[in-house]
């Protein structure tokens, strides 16, 4: 589970800025938290992100998004000579200074042979190269200490990395492959680290990051839900959540030979201007393995006469399509203890399947194994609901030289019996767009009259 989260240089984000996912001590709260027994304290299974249009939250969670693609593939998807991902913050001359992410997380039973402990882990960057990188581990036997695994510094493109006594495996071999713009961490797991590829494991495989269209596809939600082990929890929140849905039928549906024709044209003429690279030919492979295992998806809905209709997906409304396609990675999710990110939850969301949907993660029976979810969002009745604690709600701003920060809910002084959503509202909390109102004049007449 994820602790704290650190960003610095990226997109809106200039001055280095953490978010805490560490339940508060100093407010008196409820509902659950997830117990970390190295640190003697818990993380919390929620945290919502508040504030106005182009304020920074989905910058926030986008760098997010950049820790855990630089570590699932900045080895195998970036060639020697190519630029590493970097956005720097452009109202400033940052454009030469690196990115700083990093953050604190407790993997639970991710490390296999490992004594439990929390990790640090982070890096910096250009587009040139990983200036720095760094893995400390946090154990507690009689007292609770701090062991260096690696830091690695790039210095004129030349990788050096130092390990700490407790690091085991082929570092310095490792070391050796490890490119200036890849991580020693993604290297490592590429060589089967015993150790680090557990590590690698937790970015690569326990966040799950929802930046764009939540929407799946006919196609590839017939492929999610065929044989998925939680249909039968699916169809009850579908259920619960007064849709009209009864059920949902998967069915074998013949290929559509004119459709893989066309898909084998258009890759026979791409192959050819990609040299027949081996990327192209496996993509394509797959792609007509898929059209020609494609399955049907039907959506029952019972009508007034007692008979069950059946409807395709696309017939279905993009609210329905929205929850069906969050329900299913937060079903992933509360199942493993994992991490699920959301950019924008109630985009057409109404606000009670929002709040029903975040509860999920504020419940010990929905949530036995420490999910988290992190999610950003305008509605504001989630403030009142009671479903967020204080200690798991942020508030993005810009200041005067346009820079966003994150402000926890905590540091304002709120009386538990204050209506948090009014004083959102009227901005006390801050994070609220400056204008309410607009206003233009398509009148000609009164323009000819003034001149």
């Amino acid at each position: 589970m994820l602790l704290r989260f650190g960003i610095a240089n990226h997109r809106s984000i200039r001055d280095y800025r953490e978010i805490y996912l560490s339940a508060s001590k100093r407010i008196k709260r409820e509902g659950l938290t997830l117990p970390v027994h190295v640190l003697q304290e818990a993380a919390v299974p929620i945290v919502a992100i508040y504030g106005p249009n182009a304020s920074g939250k989905s910058n926030l969670l986008n760098a997010l998004y950049q820790l855990q693609w630089q570590v699932a593939y900045s080895h195998t998807q970036l060639a020697a000579t190519d630029p590493i991902p970097y956005y720097p913050f452009a109202l400033d001359n940052f454009e030469n200074k690196p990115t700083r992410l990093d953050c604190t997380f407790f993997p639970r039973q991710v490390v296999s042979g490992d004594p439990e402990a929390v990790y640090e882990y982070g890096f910096e960057y250009t587009a040139r190269a990983f200036q720095k990188e760094w893995l400390y581990r946090i154990v507690k036997k009689e007292r609770q200490s701090t062991q260096v695994l690696f830091e690695r510094r790039t210095d004129d493109e030349q990788t050096n990395v130092e390990f700490g006594g407790q690091l085991r495996g082929e570092n310095k071999t490792i070391s050796k492959l490890t490119r200036s713009n890849s991580l020693f961490l993604s290297t490592a797991a590429q060589n089967n680290h015993p150790q680090l590829t557990s590590i690698y494991n937790y970015f690569s495989s326990l966040w799950t990051i929802i930046l764009k269209n939540p929407i799946m596809n006919d196609l590839v939600l017939a492929r999610r839900l065929h044989n998925y082990e939680h249909i039968e929890r699916l169809l009850n929140l579908v259920r619960q959540a007064d849709l009209g849905i009864s059920d949902i039928v998967i069915k074998e549906q013949e290929p559509d030979e004119k459709r893989i024709r066309f898909v084998e044209d258009v890759l026979g003429v791409v192959s050819k201007h990609l040299e027949g690279s081996s990327g192209t030919e496996t993509f394509g492979q797959s792609a007509i393995e898929e059209l020609r295992q494609s399955k049907q998806l039907h959506f029952m809905h019972r009508s007034s006469d007692k008979e069950e209709r059946a409807f395709r997906y696309g017939m279905e409304s993009k609210g329905t399509q929205v929850l069906i396609s969050l329900l299913i990675p937060s079903l992933d999710a509360l199942a493993n203890g994992t991490m699920l990110v959301i950019d924008e939850l109630d985009t057409s969301l109404h606000p009670n399947l929002s709040r029903a949907l975040v509860s999920l993660f504020g419940k010990k029976e929905a949530n036995p194994y420490g999910a988290q979810l992190v999610f950003t969002t305008h509605d504001v009745t989630l403030l009142g609901s009671g479903l967020i604690q204080h200690d798991e709600m942020w508030i993005a701003e810009k200041n005067e030289q346009g820079a966003s920060q994150f402000i926890p809910l905590t540091d304002f002084k709120l009386r538990s019996r204050e209506n948090i959503e009014r004083a959102y509202r009227r901005g006390r909390l801050g994070g609220v767009s400056v204008s309410d109102d607009f206003f233009i004049d398509f009148d000609l007449h009164s323009e000819s009259l003034q001149q």
